[in-house]
């Protein structure tokens, strides 16, 4: 097919490029399946067969996220594993070495590849997320002397937060 063609035809080139084209063997670019259960039991064959010394899952899993995790713990191999799926985290936090969970998934990437964009974003959402927090520590501090305050000088900060709720601000 044309989709394995090109397949074998990139991973030839990289090997060229990497100075090794005695390495490529073109029969080691294979197509298995592309049913998700006929390929995990494929894939945990492989790995109890061939016994890899670490394991990378990353990316996007569902069901099959337990059945390869738990597979590379039987044969001991090192697994690291991430991803941005919360259903699957507990599969791969039980069963792996270490689990890149959530928004560390794809601040390892940016941090991995060094783009100055994907860095910048990151560091961004960083300070986007210290200045939420620190309006929420004032909102709270400031809700806590309402409360607290037996002459009533943070009124003003009770009722008008009171406002916002109950009629939008207006």
């Amino acid at each position: 097919s044309l989709v394995m063609t090109a397949a074998r035809e990139t991973v030839e080139a990289a090997y060229l490029l990497a100075g090794r084209p005695d390495a490529y063997h073109e029969d080691s670019i294979y197509y298995v399946t592309d049913e998700q259960f006929a390929y995990v039991s494929y894939l945990t064959g492989l790995m109890v067969r061939e016994k890899p010394a670490a394991c990378f899952y990353l990316g996007s899993f569902y069901a099959e996220s337990l059945i390869l995790a738990e597979t590379g713990n039987a044969i001991g191999a090192i697994q690291v594993a991430g991803t941005a799926q919360p259903a699957q985290l507990p599969f791969f936090v039980a069963a792996c070495d270490y689990t890149l969970i959530g928004e560390e998934f794809f601040a390892a990437s940016a941090y991995l590849a060094k783009d100055p964009d994907q860095l910048g974003s990151l560091k961004g959402q960083d300070m986007g997320k210290l200045i939420v927090a620190a309006l929420v520590l004032v909102g709270v501090g400031l809700s806590t002397l309402a409360q607290l305050d037996p002459l009533g000088d943070f009124a003003w900060w009770s009722e008008g937060l009171r406002d916002v709720f109950l009629h939008g601000g207006g």
